[in-house]
C-alpha cells in the first residue's frame, strides 16, 4: 500500500509551532494559504484573489510551484508599517472626515481591516496620484473635481478611459457635519465593479475596497 506523502506547505501549516499562514506560488502568482486550528479539523484555505481576509478551502497541493517560508519580518510588523503609511499620507490632508480620523486614531497592533480603514483587499496601500488620473480624464474634469471639492459640493465625473482597460470616475460629496469625502472608482469596462480608492490628501488616492 502506497503511503501518501504530505506536501511541505501542508506540513508547515499543521505544525502548531508555526504561524497560521504561509505564502506559496500557484499558476505563477503569489498566494496566501491559511489554516483554521480553532475548529478542531484544521481546515486549510487560500485567500481569494484581490482579497486579504476572505478565501476558500484549498486542497490542490500539486498546483503549488514554490513555497515562500517566512522571513524575519512577521505579518504584524508588515501591518503596522501599512498603517503608518496611511497615517503619514493622511497628515498632509487639508480636509477631514470620519475615515481620516480613523486613520489618525488607528491601533498599531491591529490591521487596516480591523481598524475599519479598508475592507482588507489586495489594493491596501496602493496609491494613484491625481496627476496620473488627469492624464486620462483631462484637465477640465480634474479642475471641476477640485472646484467642487473646494466649495464642498457634490460632484461625479462621467466615466472616462483609464489605462486602456478600465472606466474611471472621480467623485466627491459633502457630509452633514461639513466634512468632505472623495474618491476614484477604477471599474472594469462597462461594468459596475472594480477597484475603489479614497482621497487621503490633496494629491493622492489610496486603496480602500475591491468589489
Amino acid at each position: 500500500m502506497e503511503v501518501q506523502k504530505i506536501h511541505p506547505a501542508e506540513e508547515y501549516l499543521r505544525n502548531e509551532k508555526n504561524p497560521t499562514s504561509l505564502y506559496v506560488r500557484v499558476s505563477g502568482e503569489r498566494r496566501k494559504l491559511f489554516i483554521n486550528r480553532s475548529d478542531g479539523e484544521g481546515v486549510i484555505g487560500i485567500i481569494a484573489k484581490g482579497k486579504r481576509k476572505r478565501g476558500y478551502v484549498f486542497n490542490a497541493w500539486s498546483s503549488i510551484e514554490k513555497v515562500y517560508y517566512p522571513t524575519t519580518e512577521n505579518e504584524e510588523e508588515a501591518e503596522k508599517k501599512m498603517i503608518l503609511k496611511y497615517q503619514k499620507l493622511a497628515r498632509l490632508a487639508t480636509h477631514t472626515n470620519d475615515w481620516l480620523r480613523r486613520i489618525a486614531d488607528a491601533d498599531l497592533t491591529k490591521s487596516l481591516y480591523e481598524n475599519h480603514i479598508t475592507t482588507g483587499t489586495g489594493i491596501d496601500g496602493k496609491c494613484i496620484r491625481l496627476s496620473t488620473i488627469e492624464k486620462y480624464c483631462g484637465y477640465m474634469v480634474l479642475a471641476c473635481f477640485r472646484e467642487a471639492f473646494k466649495k464642498k459640493e457634490k460632484y461625479s465625473s462621467y466615466r472616462f478611459d483609464f489605462c486602456g482597460y478600465y472606466d474611471g470616475t472621480l467623485w466627491c460629496e459633502p457630509r452633514e457635519n461639513g466634512d468632505m469625502i472623495a474618491g476614484f472608482n477604477k471599474e472594469f469596462r462597462n461594468c459596475g465593479n472594480g477597484y475603489y480608492y479614497l482621497l487621503i490628501n490633496d494629491s493622492i488616492m489610496i486603496g480602500y475596497d475591491i468589489d
